[in-house]
């Protein structure tokens, strides 16, 4: 039998610093931060008042306005990004067997902001008759799931996934899985989270891992500089259309990237705490490169998680210096989220967009604001502009609450 092999053959983009894989692709690399003010609620009496929001999107451009207006702007980034990305993929679905074709989206926090919050304040303040008949499926995550089956018609294997930061790269392995095992020959993956709400910041402020660069909120997110004060949070939503090889190329299909290989590990030893020797994700590298037989020197470039909170930021370093011994300095590393902010599910999938347009078009995104580089932090981390680099292997690293690390391995399609 022969080998299975998955292809990303579409994108879908909604990100604070541009629109559709052409923009959100324009604005990486040229630089361009999306972190503003916020808009959506007055952030004054917050230590941190920034954001990367998504601007100029109407989502009744990608849905049923009745729909729209019961749903949550999460919901609303997974329907849009999924058709941009199914549009994208040029997949015509009335040729289709809807049943071999899959469906998987993650998300962090769901429809926490526009449903729950929204319909328990109305709870507390005119009782249990005030709430919405509609805000039991709606504040349940695979709600979205549901949405997008029935928007585009597939009737095949789905799910929902939710790992924190790393579920942008889980939900591209669930795809990748059920392409290799000949469940699926079309997955459509996709992952969203809108954290930009009051009580969400609270949070985040409260455990004190948010940037208050509030006066220059485009210099905010400063991964890797020794001046680096934290995370700055962000919202956007990711679509990603996987197929089998054979299924790709009988129609034609443009390949952005072929993917080699995934791993997760965990530090399992504290929710909070950072494992500072790195040691986890030295194991997750190591993982992914020998299942996806790819010697560490065949490592063309890294898309790092690099969110800008120190301790992450020296972690992840160690952990390339580990395993990557000295190869580590020859390797360009980056982090979109000195652009992005850090968009929590949709991270991975912001990180693996950028990576695929790498590949294909030879580019590699810089870090941004990275003005005085952390002594310790002392790798080619690509700063101020893109670089043109010819890329064959490239690889994304994720890190999500509870010391849980992944890793994917894209490759060029030749």
């Amino acid at each position: 039998m022969l080998t299975r092999r998955a292809v990303i053959t579409g994108l879908g983009i909604l990100a604070p610093n541009g629109n559709g894989k052409d923009a959100y692709w324009d604005a990486l690399i040229n630089g361009r931060s999306g972190i503003k003010r916020i808009t959506s609620f007055d952030p004054s009496p917050f230590s941190t008042q920034i954001a990367g929001e998504v601007k100029n999107f109407n989502p009744c451009d990608y849905f049923d306005p009745k729909l729209v207006k019961k749903s949550a702007r999460c919901c609303h980034y997974g329907v849009a990004t999924a058709k941009m990305a199914v549009a994208d993929s040029g997949i015509d679905s009335g040729k289709e067997n809807s049943d071999r074709c899959g469906v998987c989206f993650g998300t962090t926090i769901g429809a926490e902001n526009d449903i729950y919050e929204h319909q328990y304040q109305r709870f507390l303040e005119f009782g249990p008759k005030a709430v919405g008949r509609y805000t039991a499926p709606e504040v349940t995550p695979h709600v979205v799931t549901g949405y997008i089956c029935a928007e585009l018609n597939i009737s095949g294997p789905n799910s929902t996934l939710s790992s924190g930061c790393s579920t942008g790269l889980d939900v591209v392995n669930w795809g990748y899985s059920m392409v290799k095992k000949g469940e699926v020959d079309v997955a459509v993956v996709a992952c969203a989270d809108s954290m930009i709400f009051p009580f969400a910041i609270s949070g985040f402020s409260s455990l004190g891992i948010l940037s208050k660069r509030n006066e220059n909120p485009e210099k905010a997110s400063r991964p890797y500089d020794k001046n680096r004060d934290g995370l700055v949070p962000s919202e956007g939503g990711v679509s990603i259309v996987i197929e089998e090889l054979s299924h790709a190329l009988n129609r034609d299909a443009n390949i952005y990237a072929e993917i080699a290989s995934y791993a997760t590990a965990c530090e399992a030893q504290d929710v909070f705490h950072v494992e500072m020797s790195g040691k986890t994700l030295f194991s997750a590298l190591k993982q992914a490169l020998i299942t996806g037989k790819v010697r560490e020197d065949e490592i063309d470039y890294i898309c790092a998680h690099g969110n800008a909170i120190p301790s992450y930021d020296l972690a992840e370093t160690n952990a390339f210096k580990a395993f990557f011994k000295e190869h580590a300095y020859n390797i360009p590393i980056s982090s979109i989220k000195s652009m992005t902010g850090h968009a929590f599910a949709a991270a991975g999938g912001f990180q693996v967009v950028a990576t695929s347009l790498g590949l294909k078009n030879g580019i590699i995104p810089p870090t941004i604001n990275l003005d005085a580089p952390d002594p310790l932090c002392d790798l080619d981390y690509v700063p101020h502009n893109a670089r043109y680099f010819s890329i064959d292997k490239a690889l994304i690293n994720t890190h999500s609450v509870g010391g849980t690390h992944a890793v994917l391995v894209l490759k060029k399609f030749f």
